[in-house]
């Protein structure tokens, strides 16, 4: 919905599978004026920095140096603290927005003003405020959040597998 408005660009990580990951490139290249692999770090700040509106999903985390065990409805889960490091190092606003599909087909985007006091002192804090923002949105319509991103996965051996099956 907002590519047919704005020019936008994205972050993307490639699916494991080079057939998938093929096609969803074609797809992310379609759609939007510039798809920036996860990967190239210098490629992302030179877009923000140059002004481009980055499609980012904070919530697609995964464990690096760039995450924490931060809550997640209540769970630990795996949480990318990299949004207020990067909207520091490029002055650049954050911008939450939520799509949501109504029971006559259409569709809700929900747009909220930049972040006030983002980013603060506190990357953690910061991810949590994230967490907690994504949450109230998904409490909306629970069904429509792509829970396939297995938010708790990888946390760690002090942490049980939840996705183990018996």
């Amino acid at each position: 919905m907002m590519t047919e408005q704005f020019a936008l660009a994205c972050l993307y990580r490639d699916p494991n599978n080079p057939v998938v990951a093929r096609k969803m490139l074609q797809q992310r290249e379609r759609h939007m004026k510039l798809a920036v692999h996860f990967d190239d770090l210098k490629g992302l700040i030179r877009a923000l920095r140059a002004g481009w509106a980055i499609w980012y999903a904070p919530d697609q985390g995964k464990r690096s140096t760039q995450s924490e065990i931060l809550p997640f409805f209540g769970v630990p889960a795996i949480t990318n603290t990299a949004t207020s490091k990067l909207a520091e190092m490029t002055r650049s606003p954050v911008v939450p927005y939520f799509a949501r599909r109504d029971p006559d087909g259409s569709y809700t985007l929900t747009i909220l003003p930049p972040l006030d006091n983002f980013p603060t002192a506190s990357a953690s804090a910061d991810a949590a405020r994230i967490n907690h923002l994504i949450e109230e949105h998904i409490r909306l319509a629970p069904e429509q959040y792509l829970w396939v991103h297995k938010r708790f996965k990888a946390r760690g051996p002090e942490y049980p597998d939840v996705y183990k099956t018996p």
